[in-house]
């Protein structure tokens, strides 16, 4: 599974699990919705960047759960392992944008039903049981991702490991510290941003995975290969909507320049190969910027001009967002009750009705 030889991303697989839900997005001039979390976005974004991706993930037997199923499919995303049953709700989360006294708009993230205020569903991890008939595939990913410890999570990383694949974990919390251990130990990646677990010095420190990465918001990032530290700064983005989603631009460009170059294989890493995937990245998260969503240019623009565009970015040359769209229609949500989203058939739906 690693090794250095070059690749194409056509043939490469990712598997991913952990937090897959339903996003809602407040905008402008429309409220959409879109499949999301940090492992929906991560799988989609790599199956638009030619890879087999597969989520694996248990959702509900419910209008989210079907809409987050259709929209990964829609997007060339595996869902065999996407599991839908009655005692569980897919998770849903609303996004609400502000603007400061200055004029800077930010977004946030609503866990609570703005009509009722009821708590919206939240993350369910798959079971043991759940996940055995992946064990037992020979569905063996390239690269494997992460972002909730479980039991079944951190069962899967260990089979892909030992299988020789690479492993990325990107916690957004700590939780349990003894499973938190064991996912450092299993993981080849960590990536982390400063505001979730910055706080935390010793999370630096830690022994076990070949790279870390921290992530800072508008000043960048750091990373750290061996035991030495590098910086990079931010792009600045050409056009600025939503920051949303740009950690799992991140991710997903770093884990596709590795699989492209034939460089899944932690040994065969240097400074210079981490940094320019990683930048790549950067400009990729700054060019979304100018979109709504967190895969708002995945789903507006045109992928070869939106490469080519991130291209650009890292050359210093002008682009601008208006050149990378096609004018896609968004698919939209009905908001009578956040508690029960029914999606309009518009949009994606009526692309694939």
């Amino acid at each position: 599974m690693i090794d250095d030889k070059k690749q194409e991303a056509i043939g490469l697989r990712a598997m991913g699990t952990g937090f897959v839900a339903m996003d809602v997005v407040e905008g402008l001039e429309a409220t959409f919705a879109s499949a999301g979390g940090s492992c929906g976005n991560v799988m989609a974004l790599l199956s638009w960047l030619g890879w087999d991706s597969f989520p694996v993930a248990r959702l509900g037997c419910d209008e989210p759960g079907d809409f987050v199923v259709h929209d990964l499919q829609f997007d060339g995303v595996k869902t065999d392992f996407v599991w839908q049953e009655q005692s569980v709700s897919t998770p849903v989360v609303v996004q609400k944008f502000k603007v400061d006294a200055e004029g800077h708009r930010s977004h946030r993230y609503v866990l609570t039903c703005p009509d009722c205020g009821g708590w919206l569903p939240r993350f369910r991890s798959t079971t043991i049981r759940q996940i055995q008939p992946v064990l037992d595939s020979d569905c063996v990913p390239d690269i494997f991702f992460f972002d909730r410890v479980s039991p079944s999570a951190l069962k899967l990383a260990s089979w892909v490991r030992e299988s020789g694949g690479l492993v990325l974990f990107e916690p957004s919390s700590i939780g349990d510290e003894s499973q938190f251990q064991k996912a450092i130990d299993v993981c080849h990646v960590l990536k982390f941003a400063e505001d979730r677990l910055g706080h935390i010095n010793e999370i630096r420190d830690l022994t076990g995975p070949n790279l870390i990465i921290q992530t800072l918001g508008p000043r960048g990032l750091e990373f750290r290969l061996g035991w030495d530290w590098f910086e990079l700064d931010a792009f600045e983005a050409p056009y600025f909507l939503d920051a949303a989603g740009s950690g799992d631009w991140c991710t997903a460009i770093l884990l596709s320049e590795l699989g492209n170059q034939g460089s899944m294989n932690p040994v065969s890493w240097t400074p210079r190969l981490i940094s320019d995937a990683l930048r790549r990245g950067q400009a990729a998260a700054a060019l979304n910027c100018g979109f709504e969503g967190a895969r708002g240019a995945m789903q507006a623009a045109d992928k070869d001009a939106f490469m080519l565009a991130v291209s650009d970015l890292m050359a210093g040359k002008e682009t601008s967002v208006e050149r990378l769209t096609e004018g896609k229609a968004e698919p939209r949500v009905n908001l009578c009750s956040l508690c029960k989203i029914v999606p309009f058939s518009t949009g994606k739906d009526a692309e694939t009705a």
